[in-house]
């Protein structure tokens, strides 16, 4: 195989088959241009053909297509893919372009009316195979793989090498059975995707068992009556499906194609494609806002491209406005210079020379992920691409044979020196590695960071450097949220983890934890030499990471933002985490015992309204009772039935008293699972629980946090409030709240500058209070509770892009009356709905909108034909500059009154940030408590400047239940 491709090898591409599995590679990250349309499988497309080009340099090169015209198999069987999922409009925007592009570029695109892409690549693989004519199908498509012989093979899409060839024994080994009988094989099976049913109830398995045993289709019926049992019996009762199946899947070989005419000598000639037009593709990618693509190809061509030059009066190409700006061409195993480093004099010459560089990357391998038990194995670092040490600080190697190590005392000193200079650190999830080092004995955090809890195995001694006033002096760089601030809306598997960036972004595949560490052992057990070559590749990811994350934070004008706020929060972070916040687990097992008793009454509550006992957490039984029992419209359905989840459950409990009292046992139930029988089993040995906050959970810039998640306690009930009444200062502490005051209603008065709004704020006046009275048209002092309630809901429902319809719901009030009062909202503020509307146009216009920081969120779909998208891309837009202005000022907050709890120690500790306030730990005493209460004030209410004043709320107790 390995002389198979020569000049001469006709390279035939499933066009559709690459752009669909390009488009659904970004679904979840897609790549949208300056208008916010959707280019990802542009993108993809062009950087996967410029592998091809650039690795195997074809001359011949097709590109087949589907025909826009229904095709033979459609007239000879309606229902040919009528199950297959409506293609997505931005997807299918997508077609013309790569269409256009592939001209452009000068390769050669085939489709013939009535025929898919499948029989143009049959038709033409079938002619080289008459020739003798090497030929390669590029697809990953099973129809085709029955076309492999001595002349054909396939170029299938591979994770490590992006394109690998298989030839006819390589499908033999894969399906079982030799290329010619794939046909007959699918017949029997069938093929979902294309609405081709087979012989229901013959798999894979047993079509290949039987395709050995006879040969093919027509010799299994020719036996069908000798075939026993129920097998024998799904035969043949479906037998025309079988012969239909056939028919459907044949590839047709005699397609009319105009360039393949027998008298067409040198009809190869026509898709000769040495010569292609770079430098004009080049072009076009710069003014389709593709840059990467441009000097990719431009590579590919040796010359840099540029943009065509315009005319004056001509609009200047835009700046690039990509959401993420670069995608790795290729993925390759990940080869680098790595060892073990067990001597220290070889450990002090490392990082003499990367202290000289000014840039080191750091990692730490340990043998747990709880950062307060964990003990550090090792550490990494690396200031080269390419190469990297791990030293060992524990080996479970047998001691005669194991290599001597360096002390962890020693060890540290080195680090010390990096620590302690001015070099620029660089880690991926810096928070974990600090956390350890400060848990075994290395304190990054500062003088005022030894713990309020001893119950991790903290060692911390008196170290004579920050004795003599000196402290870490490094400058820390994070490349996970480097990444998360780049792109804030990543989703998938760990889509900010080290070897996922790795892989998407630098084209490395790195050796992977579960290759190295087998079941129920620890990076402690693994070989020197192993842990090594992981450890170290780790460190030399983080380096080239940020070698690429540096330079596009600047130019995306974030790294202020990186710089004096994401890295300054971290730290602090750190600090709470290790620190954690009591809690009383005698208060939560008095709770527990009182929420079971509740639960047992609402499930019998439940059981005698339905009239009969039933699994109340059985989405089948309950959906049985509601739907078929209570005759209730049933709303989305899922695989298994109708849907029973809490949105169902909402829209139906103005019907029926049942979802309603089903919401309020899950409510109850989810309580004493998640938290009052939970919490108590997190608390460490001093009973404090130790949250994790996690900086690249949101896309707002929002903090979140889990085990425990904090963030989700239910704020106004009171069942929330006995949760939280469990969380307490111990014996002479208090704990002291510290809440912004509607802080996102602050912000949408700055943001817009509306009058009305900023007026009340700057008076002080109830904002909700004086809404109410301008919407009304009333005097203040004739506004009743109720109307002060519908103004509160608007106030705060508008900014998250509630609608009539949703008001109407929430108000208990017509849709009409519902719309009058949104009417008569932005009549009074008018300067909000022009704020709003302002969004939606920069959203539309660049494809991101920012915070007052200048944070960028990405809108996707804010350009999108999808009704429903858009709607849901403009409501994004409305609110996100407020929710991650609010983030921005929190974390601002944080960071400032750390600092002067650092600087004027009263004692008191920051432990908990939960949406917009701050939980501290104080001594008690009056002189403490003020004291840290009028730093705190002073230094939230002016953690940035606006045009109206920043309100807190601070109060005091020995819970934190007691807070408002």
């Amino acid at each position: 195989m390995a002389n198979f491709i020569d000049e001469n090898t006709v390279f035939i591409l499933d066009s559709y088959g690459l752009i669909f599995r390009e488009y659904y590679a970004f679904f979840s990250r897609p790549l949208t241009d300056s208008k916010g349309q959707n280019i990802s499988a542009v993108f993809g497309f062009f950087r996967n053909l410029s592998i091809l080009i650039k690795n195997f340099k074809p001359k011949y090169f097709i590109a087949a297509m589907d025909s826009r015209t229904p095709t033979f198999r459609h007239l000879a069987y309606k229902d040919y893919k009528a199950t297959r999922q409506k293609t997505p409009e931005d997807l299918k925007a997508q077609f013309p372009m790569i269409e256009e592009c592939l001209k452009v570029l000068g390769i050669p695109v085939l489709r013939v009316d009535g025929y898919e892409a499948d029989d143009v690549v049959a038709t033409i693989a079938r002619q080289c195979d008459k020739k003798g004519q090497h030929c390669l199908i590029l697809s990953a498509d099973k129809d085709l793989q029955q076309l492999t012989n001595q002349n054909i093979h396939m170029l299938k899409p591979d994770k490590v090498k992006t394109w690998a060839e298989a030839d006819a024994q390589d499908v033999e080994n894969e399906w079982g059975l030799k290329p010619e009988k794939i046909l007959d094989l699918l017949s029997l099976t069938g093929d979902s995707a294309d609405n081709v049913t087979g012989v229901k109830g013959i798999g894979p398995k047993t079509a290949v068992k039987l395709l050995n045993e006879y040969g093919s289709l027509e010799k299994i019926y020719e036996n069908a009556g000798s075939i026993k049992g129920s097998i024998g019996e799904k035969i043949r009762s479906d037998k025309e499906n079988a012969f239909l199946s056939k028919k459907l899947i044949t590839l047709e070989e005699n397609v009319p194609i105009e360039e393949l005419k027998p008298e067409c000598e040198d009809c190869l000639e026509r898709f000769n494609i040495e010569k292609l037009n770079l430098e004009e593709f080049c072009n076009e990618m710069i003014k389709r806002e593709l840059p990467a693509l441009a000097k990719i190809y431009s590579e590919l061509s040796g010359k840099p491209a540029k943009p065509e030059k315009t005319s004056p009066k001509s609009e200047k190409v835009s700046e690039p406005k990509e959401q993420f700006s670069q995608v790795a061409t290729e993925i390759k195993k990940n080869e680098g210079d790595y060892s073990a480093c067990t001597d220290l004099q070889t450990l002090k010459n490392f990082v003499d020379e990367a202290i000289k560089t000014g840039t080191v990357a750091f990692d730490t391998e340990t043998d747990s992920l709880n950062t307060r038990e964990a003990n550090l194995v090792g550490f990494s670092l690396a200031y080269k691409k390419g190469s990297g040490i791990y030293v060992p600080l524990i080996l479970n190697e047998d001691p005669l044979f194991a290599p001597p190590i360096i002390s962890k005392k020693d060890a540290f000193e080195q680090l010390k020196r990096i620590f302690f200079s001015e070099t620029t650190v660089v880690m991926h999830n810096a928070k974990f590695d600090i956390e350890v080092l400060f848990c075994n004995g290395l304190n990054l955090l500062g003088k005022n960071a030894l713990g309020i809890a001893a119950s991790a195995p903290v060692e911390q001694e008196p170290d004579p450097a920050q004795s003599a006033g000196k402290r870490p002096n490094f400058k820390l760089c994070d490349t996970m949220v480097a990444a998360w601030l780049l792109e804030p809306d990543r989703t998938g598997k760990s889509p900010f983890a080290l070897e996922t960036l790795a892989e998407q972004k630098l084209g490395l595949k790195g050796t992977e934890f579960e290759e190295i560490v087998g079941k129920d052992q620890t990076f402690a057990d693994v070989k020197i030499d192993v842990a090594a070559k992981y450890g170290a590749e780790d460190s030399d990811f983080t380096l080239q990471l940020w070698q690429l994350f540096e330079n596009e934070l600047k130019s995306s004008n974030l790294w202020e933002l990186f710089e004096k706020m994401e890295m300054q929060v971290l730290p602090v972070l750190a600090k709470m985490e290790i620190d954690g916040i009591h809690l009383d687990s005698d208060c939560l097992a008095n709770y527990a015992t009182e929420l079971k008793t509740q639960i047992l009454k609402a499930e019998k509550e439940i059981y005698a309204q339905v009239g009969h006992e039933f699994n109340i957490a059985s989405p089948k039984q309950l959906s049985a009772v509601l739907f078929d029992e209570r005759k209730l419209k049933p709303g989305k359905k899922t695989k298994t039935g109708y849907s029973t989840d809490t949105d169902v459950l909402e829209s139906l409990r103005e019907f029926d008293c049942v979802p309603g009292m089903i919401l309020d046992y899950r409510a109850k139930a989810k309580l004493l699972s998640t938290y009052v029988e939970t919490l108590p089993q997190m608390a460490d040995s001093s009973g404090r629980v130790h949250t994790t906050f996690m900086q690249t959970g949101t896309a707002t810039g929002r903090l979140s946090s889990k085990d425990p998640n904090l963030q989700n306690i239910p704020v106004r009930s009171e069942e929330g409030r006995k949760i939280r009444s469990a969380f307490t200062a111990p014996q002479g502490k208090v704990l002291i709240s510290a809440d912004y005051a509607q802080i996102e209603l602050v912000i949408l008065a700055h943001l817009s500058g509306d009058a009305n709004l900023c007026k009340a704020f700057n008076e002080g006046t109830d904002v909700h209070k004086s809404t109410a009275a301008l919407i009304y048209g009333l005097p203040m002092e004739s506004v009743t509770a109720e109307m002060r309630r519908n103004a509160k809901t608007l106030n705060f429902g508008l900014m998250y892009g509630m609608g009539a319809f949703s008001l109407a719901k929430d108000l208990k009030i017509s849709r009409t009356q519902a719309a009058e009062f949104i009417a008569n909202y932005f009549m009074v503020y008018s300067g909000v709905r022009n704020f709003f509307d302002k969004n939606v146009e920069q959203a539309e216009k660049n494809g991101f909108i920012e915070t007052i920081m200048g944070r960028r969120r990405w809108i996707r779909g804010i350009n999108s034909a999808n009704k429903m998208e858009k709607e849901g891309a403009i409501r994004i837009a409305k609110n996100s500059p407020i929710q991650g202005s609010a983030a921005d000022i929190v974390k601002k907050a944080m960071i400032d009154v750390s600092k002067a709890l650092e600087e004027n120690p009263t004692g008191a500790r920051l432990l908990l940030q939960v949406h917009d306030e701050l939980i501290f730990e104080c001594p008690e005493g009056q002189k403490p408590v003020s004291d840290t209460i009028a730093l705190i004030t002073e230094k939230m209410e002016h953690a940035v400047q606006l045009n109206v004043p920043l309100r807190v709320s601070v109060e005091s107790g020995k819970t934190w239940g007691e807070f408002h």
